[in-house]
């Protein structure tokens, strides 16, 4: 393994300056030994795979099929408390003049498997226990596999799954490890312990999900279509608001014969042969149907959102300017205020919990939900996106035929007081910080500055660990993003709040000649505004959060459960955490880092290179 870049950098502001350099050879030892193990390149295609460039889908009549909700599955009742799921191949109709896709996918059987898997409805305060199977036995991957970059590589062959619970608090041999993969075959990855999760369920009522978080293709089997949402529910909220509705919104590119049209040669295929930095479909899906349809009552109803795309950011709008969003709840679970909102900013992996009301609308009105997020965010030329992603449903009044579950009481905003649901929520204090960490978003280029490798804190995956908080210590973690480019960044076992965020100097040659531990107005200083608060839709509880180019980026992480109390698990037992960049095709690309809970009764101070005293400035 080669050294870490970090190590050989004596200050905080030498490891920004070089790592604002970007154009860079990056451990070339390290990828000439993974390109030399890799299979030799394979001849180009007769169809364009390139990646960027890809074979536009056929063309698709929008709005021809009904959104479909996917099955629920109670596993607070006695029958599913105990729950097996397998991940199957199958076939997925995914519009009407489409051929079927092969897919992989999660369900109780081959049969009843489907994309997005079954939406699992949890009960706080319950546990749940849910044995994951793998049952494809295919002897490759239905997608390119890059076998330049770090990924799980089973002696056996096959596809490697394991699940991660996204946003779940849960010990880690629960958590869905990376290298806790396993195979059809019984080949496993270092860190495998059980198929068998526990899922205790002791968090606020949320919208979580569940998808593969395998170490090198988690980006081929979110595609390939392993993920599904996974809800908790209380009394007490089900007393104000009905569960609603999942809306999992992904983007994908076809061929002629309804296969995923998926990169198969690189932006750099010398050094990756087929990895691409961003995948980027052009055709929109929601709950697994391409535009579809859904017919509503002229009521209100609720939504729970999420973005699963590999790496499109999503703004979300509706084109009656007499429909809004009222959101009322974040990746983790209620606003205490919610927002009245014309659009909505989602990263990859975010969810949103909205209320949209059609109760005005006449008979056979229609409202199309459209996203009009630029590739890449938030850079991209927003005129330059295949015009057919702007579009993702249609909703139809129809008082006759609307769908009936989901649906809120006629006096629904009287209720919108979330104080019963929220009353074991125990707010962070920064006075409570026991020190921060400095943590930079890194891409590093080649000589033509095309993308090599993404790190975080300027360390992959397989360097050693040094994050180690404390349990039930209060940090802020300071994410800096170098690039002109927003990441999604995402931390496992933990709900944060996003303290505030800081605009610096963009420009790598003035960062030369500045400094972060400088305060803002004072000479020298590379801050070139004060703090501000969150964007409003950034407040609240979240586990997934957007690192905007040249900002700092401030979230407060409290490692314990939401009301202040130990985790009921040790969190330092098993093989740990993870936290990383949800642009999965990052992700895989080494833009994720290791951490493990240190244990309440343990002394250790934290160090300069883990966390320093410093806080904002």
């Amino acid at each position: 393994m080669g050294r870490s870049l970090y190590s050989c950098l004596k200050t905080r502001d030498q490891s920004i300056l070089v790592a604002a350099q970007f154009q860079v050879t990056w451990e070339r030892s390290r990828l000439q030994d993974r390109r030399s193990s890799a299979a030799p390149a394979a001849p180009a295609p007769s169809r364009s795979s390139l990646c960027q460039n890809l074979d536009p889908s056929p063309a698709l009549s929008q709005f021809a099929d009904p959104l479909p909700v996917p099955l629920s599955i109670n596993l607070s009742d006695s029958l599913h408390q105990h729950l097996t799921l397998g991940a199957y191949k199958i076939m997925q109709k995914l519009h009407r003049d489409l051929s079927a896709t092969p897919m992989y996918a999660f369900g109780a059987s081959q049969l009843s498997a489907s994309v997005p898997g079954p939406t699992l409805l949890a009960t706080q305060h319950v546990p749940a226990y849910v044995r994951w199977e793998n049952h494809i036995d295919d002897p490759t991957h239905i997608l390119s596999v890059d076998k330049s970059i770090h990924w799980a590589n089973p002696t056996h062959g096959g596809v490697p799954i394991v699940v991660h619970l996204h946003g779940g608090e849960v010990d880690s041999a629960s958590d869905g490890h990376p290298d806790a993969w396993f195979t059809y075959k019984g080949d496993t990855g270092s860190s495998f312990s059980s198929l068998n999760h526990t899922y205790i369920n002791e968090q606020l009522p949320m919208a979580l999900w569940y998808h593969d978080h395998t170490i090198g293709i988690t980006r081929l089997n979110v595609v390939a279509g392993l993920s599904g949402m996974y809800i908790i529910t209380s009394q007490a909220e089900g007393e104000i608001l009905p569960v609603g509705l999942p809306l999992v919104i992904q983007d994908k590119q076809f061929y002629e014969d309804g296969t995923i049209n998926f990169p198969e040669i690189g932006i750099i295929p010398s050094y990756h042969e087929n990895w691409c930095p961003e995948y980027y479909g052009d055709t929109m899906l929601a709950n697994g149907k391409i535009w579809p349809y859904f017919k509503v009552l002229p009521q209100a109803y609720r939504f729970r959102i999420l973005n699963a795309c590999n790496a499109r950011f999503l703004i979300l709008s509706l084109d009656n300017p007499d429909v809004y969003f009222y959101q009322i709840g974040t990746d983790g679970g209620l606003l205490a205020d919610p927002l009245n909102l014309t659009s909505i900013t989602m990263a990859p992996a975010e969810r949103v919990d909205v209320v949209i009301d059609f109760s005005g609308l006449a008979n056979g009105a229609s409202v199309i939900l459209n996203n009009s997020g630029p590739t890449p965010f938030p850079s991209g030329d927003i005129y330059q996106m295949p015009p057919a992603t702007y579009a993702i449903v249609k909703f139809i009044v129809d008082e006759e035929d609307g769908y009936t579950e989901g649906i809120l009481d006629a006096d629904y905003m009287s209720k919108m007081n979330f104080t019963s649901v929220l009353e074991e929520e125990k707010a962070m204090s920064e006075e409570d910080v026991v020190g921060s960490r400095f943590l930079e978003v890194v891409e590093w280029d080649d000589n033509n500055h095309m993308p090599l490798i993404f790190t975080l804190d300027n360390r992959t995956w397989e360097d050693a660990v040094v994050q180690t908080p404390i349990e039930g210590t209060t940090e802020i973690w300071e994410l800096m993003n170098l690039r002109i480019n927003a990441h999604p960044i995402h931390i496992h076992l933990v709900q944060f709040q996003v303290l505030n965020q800081q605009s610096f100097v963009g420009n790598s040659t003035l960062l030369s000649t500045c400094s972060f531990d400088i305060a803002y107005g004072e000479e020298g200083t590379c801050f070139i505004e004060a703090p501000r608060e969150p964007y409003a839709y950034q407040r609240g509880w979240k586990d997934t959060v957007i690192t905007w180019p040249a900002t700092v980026t401030r979230v407060l992480i409290r490692f314990t459960q939401r009301d202040g109390s130990a985790f009921a698990f040790d969190p330092s037992k098993g093989p740990g955490y993870a936290w990383h960049c949800h642009i999965v095709d990052h992700e895989d690309n080494v833009m994720m880092r290791p951490f493990q809970v240190t244990p309440n009764n343990t002394l250790a101070a934290l160090t300069r290179n883990t966390a320093s005293t410093r806080l904002y400035v």
